[in-house]
């Protein structure tokens, strides 16, 4: 008598199953992507301190403590801080696994030097033409390369065809 109630209850559980897979696919397709993007964003941030503080501790060290131009020590410290931060982006925020590491890494490297590019005018602009210190001048710099750096990586190196 209990094999007839288990394939009742078997046989429930697939209905509901049934009646459910609709509304599981419509949340996949509506909330999940939502929710990735504000999970890849957190994860962004905060995996993402590793690579600012690589960037922040080699241009204090090349232009503070070396003694090297600003633009040479942003150019070094940006170099370092990219290789860092595709590794990060490509295997913890986005946790991607393609096989196109290389060409992934191109992409990475492109979109971070128009990110760079607008670093880099920030800087000058700060520095050379207002008279800003460095340090302000690095981190407004820093937050406009990161908004577009996620953007970048999510939309075009990283998503999932």
């Amino acid at each position: 008598m209990s094999k007839p109630d288990s394939i009742k209850v078997d046989q429930n559980e697939e209905t509901v199953t049934e009646i459910l897979e609709p509304a599981a696919e419509l949340d996949k397709k509506i909330i999940s992507p939502v929710k990735e993007t504000r999970n890849q964003a957190i994860r962004y941030i905060l995996w993402g301190l590793i690579s600012v503080a690589v960037n922040f501790a080699t241009f204090y060290t090349t232009y503070h403590l070396i003694g090297l131009e600003y633009q040479v020590a942003n150019v070094i410290s940006w170099v370092i801080a990219v290789q860092v931060a595709f590794w990060v982006d490509r295997l913890k925020v986005f946790d991607h696994h393609s096989h196109h590491v290389y060409r992934e890494m191109g992409k990475f490297y492109a979109t971070r030097i128009v990110t760079y590019v607008v670093e880099a005018i920030i800087l000058w602009l700060l520095m050379s033409v207002l008279g800003s210190s460095a340090v302000l001048a690095k981190i407004l710099g820093q937050a406009g390369a990161i908004i577009g750096n996620f953007l970048f990586s999510k939309l075009y190196v990283f998503r999932n065809k």
